[in-house]
């Protein structure tokens, strides 16, 4: 079900789907594409997956009110084969999350909370970045889902998160908020939001 809906800056559009329904509870929600999503799942072995696939559909179809095709460029980025918006999808075990545009590039990322940050932080995290140790989950999340975000929003390969992408010092004081980072590789600075819920983080740009 629709968890809930931003309408932001610049007539973007942020949704957050919580995966409660059955692969044929979704495809119902289709029509001129059923068809052709049913078909696509077939080649699609996890079950989870299938899900994601179809719950990712079924927020741009809220959001659009209308079916559009969804392609990947060679790094796996998604994009709209009209090109009629620039999208970002990002999903977490039973959450999927969709931040739409039709004139700026997007990047969107969703964690859920999990104590597993704490073991691969080296990988991620800089010696020169700092976390928040009064909300450390939550900062660690935030930090991994600021790189994530930047990723998308750039059109860099796959960086090296604890070198190419520092994310600047920032308290969580609150479940609401903003942060900065900054490109090493481009020398160039992001402002990106986020959000914190129950079972989850999320940070867009």
């Amino acid at each position: 079900m629709l968890l809930f809906e931003h309408i932001l800056q610049n007539d973007t559009s942020l949704a957050v789907w919580k995966i409660e329904e059955t692969e044929e509870e979704l495809l119902s929600l289709f029509h001129e594409s059923r068809e052709l999503y049913a078909k696509e799942i077939c080649s699609i072995s996890n079950a989870h997956r299938r899900i994601e696939y179809l719950t990712v559909r079924a927020l741009l179809l809220h959001l659009t009110h209308r079916e559009p095709e969804i392609e990947h460029t060679d790094e796996g980025k998604p994009f709209l084969k009209d090109s009629s918006l620039h999208i970002s999808i990002s999903h977490t075990n039973q959450y999927v999350s969709v931040i739409m545009c039709p004139t700026h590039i997007v990047g969107i990322d969703i964690e859920m909370k999990k104590e597993k940050i704490f073991r691969v932080k080296d990988k991620f995290l800089s010696p020169k970045e700092t976390i928040d140790e009064t909300r450390a989950l939550e900062s660690l999340l935030l930090h991994w889902c600021a790189k994530e975000t930047i990723f998308k929003l750039s059109d860099l390969p796959l960086p090296e998160f604890s070198e190419d992408i520092i994310v600047k010092k920032f308290l969580v004081q609150n479940n609401y908020g903003k942060m900065e980072a900054y490109d090493t590789k481009q020398n160039r600075s992001y402002h990106l939001h986020y959000e914190i819920y129950n079972d989850f983080v999320l940070v867009y740009g």
